[in-house]
């Protein structure tokens, strides 16, 4: 007998060739074509992912980043995917359209096999969470000077990657298949028009050269409050070119006539409330954005503890008026205009300037040095009722975080550059009411 290759069929011809071998040809047809009682196989199988089916993680190469797809951590980001075949003695045809075929007989058996496979749908939704895709149809940024020489911002840009889904679903497919690490994603990043008033653009602010983000949800009003407050103070602010940028100096206080309130700060090994509670929200963005732009960093330290608002660890810049201060130096062939904003629970920094061909990427979080939270402080008051507790603050493991940066300019020059944080593992402290005991009389 000749064999048979895969049938990509209309559902007639599948009614015709299967009809013609176990019904005797034409009455099947003629009841596929009128869509008479053909007898259908039950619908499509839903196969659960194993544990120990699960593959590696595999790492997602972008141009400028490396995203980690953590299968154990978000299995369902896989999905089992059934492919259909028709056996006939020796023969195992693979074949679409499983729902017309008819069921299982004594010349005709439907086996079906199933297949890892990405999700195509929470491959998406991955992609959202990380802020990686942006609307393609992105409204074109306006940065015009008014009648005072001030600064106005019409619009906010829109920075992102158009993704080849269909091409980048195979590649992952294969690399689930044979175990491949790396896959390097069919991407075209994609900026917003930038319209900039002639007078800016003599200085070299013609397009967006870095965006920084970072999702402050589940924070207090009076956070929130702090965070605006502190991005106003950025938002339009120039730093020249071949100068040394200072988060400090343009936040210069954070008094409550400029609109801070007072908010929980780390403060050597406590956390309590003071104006401008949140601010490091602001500089971990500022942040963002230079290292992500690669600009020299002069000055920046992590925080003491891995503070959940500035996920993914290891990108964050704590400050302190007075004493820590963020740093990072213009080394581009113009001026860079700052523009800060934020939309919905996300604060972002946006630089305009002049785009010298540098390539940057990042790699990471690499974590290693893992410890647990010690034990609880418990700490007693008379503030409360005997027995009953509050939480002071929360606690946080400890562990070291490191990314890779790796610039490459017009030259062809290449510099690497290792930025690493290590947070310490971090008790919870607990207030708890005092008991309170009574002294027994003496009985005579």
């Amino acid at each position: 007998m000749k064999k048979l290759k895969s049938l990509q069929t209309t559902p007639l011809l599948l009614n015709v060739v299967f009809g013609a071998m176990f019904f005797g040809g034409s009455v099947f047809a003629e009841e596929a074509e009128t869509g008479g009682g053909v007898e259908s196989v039950e619908s499509e199988e839903i196969e659960e992912v194993k544990e120990e089916e699960i593959p590696q993680e595999i790492y997602l190469v972008f141009s400028d980043r490396v995203l980690t797809l953590n299968f154990q951590a978000q299995p369902e980001l896989l999905q089992k995917t059934p492919s259909h075949f028709v056996r006939f003695g020796e023969e195992r045809i693979p074949v679409d359209f499983k729902s017309l075929l008819p069921g299982d007989n004594e010349f005709l058996k439907i086996e079906t096999d199933f297949t890892l496979e990405i999700s195509p749908k929470k491959l998406e939704e991955f992609f959202l969470q990380a802020s990686i895709l942006r609307d393609k149809k992105t409204s074109s940024v306006e940065i015009l000077l008014d009648d005072d020489e001030n600064i106005v911002f019409e619009g906010t840009p829109q920075d992102g990657f158009e993704i080849e889904f269909e091409k980048l679903k195979k590649l992952l497919n294969e690399a689930i298949s044979s175990g491949q690490k790396n896959v390097r994603v069919p991407a075209k990043k994609v900026f917003s028009e930038v319209v900039v008033h002639p007078d800016l653009k003599e200085k070299g602010i013609e397009e967006v050269v870095a965006v920084g983000e970072s999702n402050f949800s589940g924070s207090s009003k009076a956070r929130r409050q702090n965070i605006k407050a502190a991005a106003r103070k950025f938002n339009g602010q120039i730093i020249g070119k071949d100068r040394r940028f200072s988060f400090n100096e343009i936040l210069e206080s954070v008094s409550e006539k400029d609109g801070f309130v007072r908010e929980l700060v780390i403060k050597g090994n406590e956390t309590r409330r003071e104006l401008g509670g949140g601010v490091c929200q602001v500089s971990t963005t500022a942040f963002r954005a230079a290292f992500s732009g690669g600009l020299p960093i002069v000055s920046r330290r992590n925080h003491s503890y891995a503070v959940p608002y500035y996920k993914p660890f290891g990108l964050d810049a704590t400050i302190y008026l007075g004493a820590q201060d963020f740093r990072f130096y213009n080394d581009t062939p113009g001026d860079i205009l700052i523009q800060a904003f934020v939309e919905g629970d996300n604060l972002f920094f946006v630089f305009y300037g002049t785009n010298d061909q540098r390539n940057t990427s990042l790699r990471g979080p690499f974590i290693s040095e893992y410890k647990k939270a010690p034990m609880a402080i418990v700490y007693e008051t008379e503030d409360l009722p005997p027995g009953k507790t509050t939480l002071i603050s929360g606690e946080h493991d400890g562990f070291r975080a490191e990314w890779v940066r790796r610039v490459e300019y017009a030259d062809k020059v290449v510099t690497t550059d290792n930025l690493i944080s290590n947070y310490r593992a971090w008790p919870a402290k607990v207030l708890r009411g005092k008991e309170v005991v009574k002294k027994r009389g003496r009985y005579n």
